[in-house]
């Protein structure tokens, strides 16, 4: 039950993030500049903490979006 619910929130701001990750990646961000552009826009990860190298390589992967 707790694995579906976590399953259905990473969904749900995996929507909310994809948008704004596709259009960073299209000026030709990579990880560290896509980190800091989404914490400068004041976009917190999907734990609500500022965005790191790792957070972002995560994302991207579960998002299939592919970076510099």
């Amino acid at each position: 039950m707790y694995e579906e619910l976590r399953k259905n929130k990473t969904a749900i701001f995996d929507e909310k993030v994809k948008p704004v990750m596709e259009e960073l990646i299209e000026y030709g961000y990579g990880y560290t500049a896509l980190a800091n552009a989404l914490n400068s826009r004041g976009v917190f990860s999907r734990w609500g903490t500022p965005w790191t190298i790792d957070s972002v390589k995560k994302t991207l992967k579960r998002l299939e979006l592919k970076t510099l």
